[in-house]
């Protein structure tokens, strides 16, 4: 018998798997960074060269222009030093020695439990105090005089200094600063202040203070 002899197919042939897209950048860079040459090694002073380009075509206008300029040599300063009279600003508190403390003015306490009269060319502005307390040695009227306002400061009274003003408010009217007075009373408990209006012609004031419209507020 013959055998019948089958021809054995030839092996499959096998093809190369393609490389991958990551691997391929990943070559390309390899073989990139091995021939570039890197910046600045040809010539050292490439970057210096840089900011001088930079310099030329853009002036004062260059980024770099502030830092171009030849820096101060302070190997050679002198130091001075002080003779500790003067004291620094420094992270701790420090108390300083005051000699003689400082001397603030006392407070006012300006009082509005006046009366006023209107006297033809004069207004008159009266202040009553505790009797006889105005005849103290230690007691002192301090008046001030303006075109537009008027203050009398009294001292010695109490420990607080007190008196009459028309304050922030002008007055109705101008006064005549060099002829205004103050007066103390016989029995030493009243204050009179005198004001002689600089227009008398304008007829009697309506008030002591001239009041403003607030445009905000109203009458102020």
């Amino acid at each position: 018998l013959k055998a019948s002899i089958s021809a054995c197919p030839p092996p499959p042939c096998r093809q190369s798997a393609a490389p991958s897209p990551k691997s391929s950048s990943l070559a390309r860079a390899a073989m990139a960074e091995a021939e570039a040459e890197p910046a600045g090694a040809a010539d050292g002073k490439g970057a210096d060269n840089k900011v001088a380009e930079s310099i030329a075509a853009k002036g004062t206008n260059s980024y770099y222009f502030a830092h171009a300029g030849k820096k101060d040599d302070l190997s050679g300063a002198t130091r001075i030093e002080g003779d500790g009279s003067l004291q620094l600003a420094s992270d701790g508190m420090t108390k300083l020695d005051v000699v003689g403390g400082v001397d603030l003015a006392p407070k006012v306490r300006w009082r509005e439990d006046y009366a006023w009269g209107d006297e033809n060319g004069k207004v008159k502005i009266y202040l009553d105090f505790p009797e006889g307390s105005l005849g103290k040695p230690e007691v002192k009227v301090v008046p001030v005089f303006e075109e537009m306002k008027f203050e009398v400061v009294v001292h010695g009274i109490t420990a607080e200094p007190q008196g009459v003003t028309n304050g922030t408010h002008r007055l109705f009217g101008k006064i005549v600063m060099d002829k205004c007075t103050c007066r103390i009373n016989s029995s030493k408990t009243r204050l009179t202040v005198t004001l002689v209006k600089a227009e008398p012609e304008e007829g009697a004031w309506a008030t002591l203070k001239k009041h403003q419209i607030n445009q905000h507020t109203g009458w102020s």
